[in-house]
């Protein structure tokens, strides 16, 4: 557990947060949210791998409180720097495994993961079940178009496949009778990066895929992908899933 709050610690440097850019996935995931008729006004919440809460503070604007869970301190340091900054008062941070994080005696109104790929045996997902009387989960759909990630895969000896979360979560969903709400969203991202932050970035993913990166390879890969500013630009095609279940 300490290897992997560390790795996830490092990450929280360059990592997603919470902004007001209209066109952020956050958003457009949450205005899903709400058209399906999830209402999170005055609701008891419990945001699951919150991250450094980019989906936790625009909840907290209409909750009654949030208790947010993540396994890296530095995220959840993030994350009450942009609390405060936006004023925002109504979230408890709990730096915890999902395995470990204990459940109050009273079930939550909603619970919530975003992008939580911690979240995958037939254990963790009773647990979120039991946690709240409404779930919402929203993870990559099984496939993702990106040919920079696949390329340095390969050069580690590796076949890269996107986290399958969602489709483990919909396996278990069915075997255990819940029915479920599935919406899902493709998206088309643009990312634009230093060299020297694309080059910490993507020997991150390789570390976590239990790869050990190799500096001149990653170099070798992402200097066909610079632009005339010396940038790395990467266009990836992600697949989501949104499941909602009671």
């Amino acid at each position: 557990m300490k290897i992997l709050r560390e790795k996830w610690d490092k990450k929280a440097r360059h990592y997603n947060r919470y902004t007001q850019d209209p066109q952020a996935l956050e958003h457009t995931i949450l205005r899903k949210i709400s058209e399906a008729g999830i209402d999170f006004s005055q609701k008891q919440i419990l945001d699951i791998g919150c991250g450094t809460g980019a989906y936790t503070l625009h909840i907290a604007t209409q909750a009654a409180h949030i208790d947010a869970v993540d396994i890296s301190p530095e995220m959840l340091r993030v994350l009450r720097k942009d609390a405060a900054t936006a004023k925002i008062r109504n979230i408890t941070t709990h730096a915890d495994s999902w395995e470990s994080y204990r459940l109050p005696a009273a079930p939550y109104d909603i619970a919530i993961a975003t992008m939580f790929p911690a979240l995958k045996t037939d254990a963790q997902f009773q647990k979120m079940h039991d946690a709240a009387d409404t779930k919402l989960f929203l993870g990559w759909g099984g496939k993702r178009g990106t040919e920079l990630i696949e390329a340095l895969f390969e050069a580690h000896g590796g076949t890269y496949t996107p986290p399958n979360s969602a489709t483990l979560l919909k396996q278990w969903l069915e075997e255990q009778h819940h029915p479920y709400r599935l919406i899902e969203h493709t998206e088309e991202k643009r990312r634009i990066k230093p060299f020297d932050q694309a080059l910490e970035n993507y020997a991150w993913h390789l570390k976590v895929r239990g790869m050990e990166p190799r500096q001149e390879k990653i170099e070798a890969i992402l200097s066909h992908y610079r632009n005339n500013k010396g940038e790395v630009v990467e266009t990836t095609l992600n697949y989501f899933n949104l499941i909602l279940w009671q």
